[in-house]
């Protein structure tokens, strides 16, 4: 299978800390001429996903691989109806981080682009959601959900240049996600796939209540949405 993946940074480039055990084609679009998009605006960064999409296609790719709050708004809004778009982040949020919400509070993080564009999409993702079994029977449980969002803008620039192990990095992840914790959240959902790549500083910055679905939940989805057939073995 020829997988396209999109990507402005190390973005989606984090997702081959699994992709590279399943035996597919990969082609990469790299946009390093608008280097990142998230500090973006929204026309902006559809107009280089749309040549960056037309780029993959003329290589004959059967799937494209989208960053997160992109996928979502093609997806949404039907904007690119003959190219197959895997739906990997938004069965991540639904299948995970929507079904398993007991308190009905989910938060957000992520940059500049992600925020112009989180609560409309979140809105039309949620409008068709329907309570699993559990949720019905708790009685505090409230529908639609409530949403907090947390811009940081600085991750990137962090991920890009430091040691994603340094003190500083850990330190300035605990410091944005406290405001989660001050709010009640119960479950934490990253909208850019680079911040994975400090999933272990994430989870010890979450706090005990918060859940955070890590990379090994990403590669499920990715499984579960047939690209399997030929993984690699030892």
């Amino acid at each position: 299978m020829k997988i396209g993946l999109l990507t402005s940074g190390n973005d989606n480039l984090a997702l081959f800390s699994f992709l590279q055990r399943y035996d597919h084609e990969y082609h990469i679009w790299y946009d390093d001429k608008f280097l990142f998009w998230w500090d973006k605006s929204v026309d902006l960064v559809m107009e280089r996903v749309a040549e960056g999409i037309g780029a993959l296609v003329a290589e004959g790719v059967d799937a494209v691989v989208l960053p997160p709050m992109v996928e979502l708004k093609v997806l949404n809004e039907n904007l690119f109806p003959e190219v197959k778009i895997l739906p990997l982040f938004q069965k991540y949020v639904l299948e995970n981080c929507f079904a398993y919400s007991l308190v009905w509070k989910i938060g957000f993080f992520g940059d500049y682009f992600d925020i112009q564009e989180w609560q409309k999409q979140l809105t039309i993702l949620a409008k068709n959601y329907k309570l699993s079994d559990n949720q019905h029977q708790i009685s505090k449980f409230k529908f639609p959900f409530a949403y907090w969002w947390k811009e940081v803008r600085n991750w990137k620039y962090l991920l890009d240049t430091c040691n994603w192990s340094m003190p500083l990095v850990h330190h300035r992840i605990k410091q944005d996600l406290r405001y989660f914790k001050d709010a009640g959240v119960d479950t934490i959902i990253p909208c850019n796939y680079s911040y994975f790549l400090v999933q272990k500083a994430i989870e010890k910055a979450r706090y005990t209540k918060m859940r955070f679905y890590k990379l090994s939940v990403l590669e499920q989805v990715f499984v579960d949405l047939k690209c399997e057939k030929s993984q690699y073995s030892v």
